[in-house]
């Protein structure tokens, strides 16, 4: 029997520095949930990718080359060098490295894939691409001839530039009555989100001169501009190696898929109808995580999704996310605010990472103020339980069995609740800290294993593990050593 499909996707990064804290906590997070779904039967796709795009890439490698060069630095050159060299910590030997604007995106992207693998963020790894991809640049240029075709694109309002139409009747009354139909968590982000869709205006250009990214009629289109179908491609990238496609046909193949989402009985290429029979089985996204300041982005990514795709491939939900700050203001790598997560897993550890980042969603969609006291408190919460369960592999729990399971069965209860929520503070305080202090005082020393006991002891350390191994898979193996 096949299994369920579940599909989860978050807002990918510009590699130009290494993960701050507030985009690793969406990681996490949207891991826990992944991990969560696929205990529960479904196969789950949740792709990474790292979008290479724009001109801040330009910065670091001017600053740089200008530093190995032993030319004086202009002020926002030595500002761009003291972030790498003081605020990242990339070692001087390792800056030649950064001479080109594909190399600077290369060496972030491997920072951030081995940070998130440290903290074992289960992604699809596997299928992993970055945005200088031919096929995906084709797709890009694919569906910006679908925006001339339906009348989408226009002229900004100082008629310099081209902007697409937001303030046609027509297709804001599609994306209002799709975002109307679109699930939000929490549910008064609709409303931010409504505000956002309201103003948009032709004035955004996405036409850019000096950047990185997809190349068409003498310009490259602004990040903002392409990012917003990121999942669609997502979707279908997988499938597209063993298919006979290449840069000379991809366009034309691409245009022909998204013709077939919008209407099932065109008739068009097999390759592009085994693309469309593919995407049925991923789309739509179920769940998109996305920090709170993102959300005229989101907004623009409901205005494409009603251009592009049929209600019942647009995503499900989005689940908004607060940020953490420091003094106030966002936590940012690129702009040497707060501490990036390669910093953090120096410091603490992978384990303790992970769970100090878990531990901030007391409620998701709030802000909280960085504090390095709140890494010390988890890692004692850590030690405390991996020594509760050491000693409960090793007392009775025979006699109060029946009062253990009956606090374990109410915890289930509470834990899948807060899972389902996104509240992964309150699902370690009950794992961590509840249920030893509740647990423990029913057990009893015992001089040697009393084997009739091992299927009741199993039922107990089981309880632990299934739930460990959904927050913190290497707090797991911790736990399984012997």
């Amino acid at each position: 029997m096949e299994r369920k499909r579940y599909f989860i996707d978050i807002a990918h990064m510009h590699p130009i520095c290494p993960l701050s804290l507030s985009h690793a906590r969406i990681f996490v997070l949207a891991d826990v949930w992944a991990r969560w779904k696929r205990k529960q039967g479904f196969s789950v796709r949740f792709p990474i990718c790292m979008h290479y795009s724009g001109s801040t890439v330009f910065k670091i490698v001017s600053a740089v080359s200008n530093f190995l060069k032993n030319q004086k630095l202009s002020d926002s050159e030595q500002k761009t060098l003291d972030l790498i060299l003081n605020f990242y910590k990339i070692p001087k030997e390792h800056l030649c490295e950064l001479n080109k604007p594909i190399n600077v995106l290369d060496y972030f992207s491997d920072v951030i894939l081995k940070d998130l693998k440290s903290i074992q963020i289960s992604c699809d790894y596997d299928d992993y691409f970055n945005t200088d991809n031919q096929l995906y640049q084709e797709f890009v240029r694919a569906v910006f001839d679908i925006y001339r075709e339906r009348g989408f694109i226009t002229t900004t309002n100082n008629k310099k530039s081209k902007s697409l139409n937001y303030s046609s009747p027509l297709f804001r009354a599609l994306a209002v009555e799709r975002l109307n139909k679109t699930t939000f968590s929490p549910p008064t982000a609709r409303i931010m989100v409504a505000d956002s869709l309201k103003n948009l205006d032709n004035e955004w250009s996405f036409e850019r001169n000096n950047s990185i990214g997809t190349y068409m009629d003498g310009y490259f289109i602004n990040p903002m501009f392409d990012s917003e179908f990121f999942s669609i491609f997502n979707a279908i990238y997988p499938y597209l190696q063993n298919l006979s496609i290449d840069q000379s046909n991809a366009r034309d193949i691409f245009k022909e898929f998204l013709y077939k989402i919008e209407n099932p009985d065109k008739k068009v290429s097999s390759i592009a109808n085994e693309i469309y029979s593919k995407s049925l089985e991923i789309l739509p996204v179920d769940i998109f995580f996305v920090e709170r300041h993102l959300q005229n982005w989101v907004a623009k990514r409901i205005y494409t999704e009603a251009i592009l795709l049929p209600q019942k491939f647009s995503t499900k939900e989005y689940f908004f996310l607060g940020s953490i700050t420091v003094n106030r203001k966002i936590d940012s790598a690129s702009r040497g605010i707060g501490i990036t997560l390669s910093q953090l897993i120096r410091e603490a550890g992978a384990i303790n990472s992970r769970m100090f980042l878990l531990y901030t969603f007391d409620n998701h969609w709030r802000d909280i103020e960085w504090n390095p006291i709140f890494v010390k408190k988890i890692r004692k919460k850590t030690y405390r339980f991996v020594k509760f369960f050491k000693l409960l592999k090793i007392r009775s729990t025979e006699k109060n069995f029946n009062q253990i399971f009956n606090l374990l069965e109410k915890a289930k209860r509470e834990i899948e609740h807060n899972l389902s929520r996104g509240s992964t503070k309150k699902v370690i305080k009950i794992l961590i800290e509840d249920l030893p202090r509740l647990i423990y005082p029913l057990t009893e020393r015992q001089e040697k294993i009393d084997r009739s006991q091992e299927k009741t002891k199993e039922q107990i350390l089981h309880f632990f593990l299934h739930y460990i191994e959904i927050i913190c898979p290497q707090l797991l193996e911790k736990l399984s050593e012997k």
